[in-house]
């Protein structure tokens, strides 16, 4: 089965709490959605999306906190939460954000910009040159895209509920009604939160490294090479050895759409050379040793074996597909979790071994195609 379908003081001040009262209720908002604050260090707060077998899924975003000013890796995907996270970091500290980093240019990371934006007008938002270009033309477009299909998925989806079977007359399964309500559920949320979207890009990019200071913290900005996208981005803060990672970590299923996958296990090799305490990843709960990242770096390598001899042997992707074997990976990551199966397939699985089979060619494909 698969889907149907695939984010100050005085006056300053003011403003932000306006602006955040102005917003949705957060009590309107579904609490399985509802982010959860923990402090992994001091005057450092990560704000961990839940866990979701749906592709309308929230990234983990991150506070840090200095002595002029705030620092956030990544916006978040529904306005009505970056909205709120001002209102919390607005609790933490009276110290307005100036900078944000966004990780990569996917829309669950970046679609609260406008909302941060909109609350601290000077704010700096700062990517690698590859994500801003990804944010404004294919983050933007998938947006317009997804705000004029969606009512017609929504309507689709209602019909194929109702009637309890598909166009081929095939019944649906009970797990497949649980699974598609869910969807729509989501999808009905998106769109909701899409109409309160303004799409902005990083208005500051960088090649390899920046350092940004705030009063006496010292943040690290770095790319460290091709992974999960073309413009991977972590952000590393030496006082606390908190390392934020992107999506090129992410648990319990890591994704794979448009990755790299020979770069991305040589990436994920710097990253773990670095000297960090606790690790957020992209999604999933704040880490602190590399065993996962590890887990992540031998499945990658196991998909890229496996193909490479499919290639070897003249085999056509399809072929390649139902060729190569993970198995043990799987039961490794999704464990007694069969809500992690689907993700494990069609969120790594498939796009992984179609990366792989393009880099076993030599020439890769467009680095993302929007599910339709």
């Amino acid at each position: 089965m698969r889907t149907e379908w695939l984010r100050c003081k005085g006056l300053a001040g003011l403003f932000v709490a306006l602006i955040v009262l102005a917003a949705p209720a957060a009590a309107q908002f579904p609490e399985s959605r509802m982010y959860r604050t923990e402090k992994i260090g001091e005057g450092i707060y990560a704000f961990i999306s839940p866990e979701s077998n749906s592709p309308v899924v929230s990234s983990n975003c991150v506070a840090i906190i200095g002595d002029d000013g705030v620092l956030v890796v990544d916006a978040g995907r529904f306005t009505t939460l970056t909205r709120r996270m001002i209102a919390d970091i607005r609790k933490l500290t009276d110290e307005p954000i100036r900078y944000v980093v966004n990780t990569h240019w996917h829309m669950d990371h970046v679609m609260g910009n406008g909302a941060i934006q909109e609350a601290f007008p000077d704010v700096v938002i700062l990517s690698t040159a590859f994500t801003r270009s990804g944010i404004q033309e294919t983050a933007a477009a998938n947006i317009q895209d997804m705000l004029q299909k969606g009512p017609g998925i929504l309507k689709s989806l209602d019909g194929l509920l109702q009637a309890g079977k598909r166009a081929d007359s095939t019944p649906i399964s009970e797990q497949s009604r649980e699974f598609l309500s869910g969807e729509r559920r989501d999808l009905e949320l998106e769109l909701s939160e899409l109409k309160l979207v303004k799409s902005v890009a990083p208005n500051v990019t960088f090649d390899q490294s920046l350092t940004v200071h705030l009063g006496k913290r010292e943040v690290r900005v770095l790319f460290l090479g091709r992974g999960n996208t073309a413009g991977d981005t972590v952000v590393y803060v030496p006082d606390g050895k908190v390392l934020m990672t992107g999506d090129l970590v992410v648990n319990p299923v890591p994704y794979s759409f448009g990755a790299y996958p020979g770069e991305w296990i040589e990436t994920l090799k710097k990253l773990m050379a670095m000297d960090a305490a606790s690790i957020v990843p992209g999604h999933g709960p704040v880490m602190h040793d590399w065993k996962y990242a590890q887990l992540v770096a031998s499945l990658i390598e196991a998909v890229r074996t496996q193909v490479q001899e499919a290639v070897r042997q003249g085999l056509s992707l399809e072929e390649t597909k139902k060729r190569v074997s993970l198995e043990s990976f799987e039961k490794q990551f999704v464990g007694d979790h069969p809500d992690r199966a689907l993700p494990f397939q069609y969120f790594f699985v498939s796009s992984a071994i179609e990366r792989a089979y393009q880099e076993a060619h030599g020439a890769y494909d467009l680095e993302w195609r929007a599910l339709q």
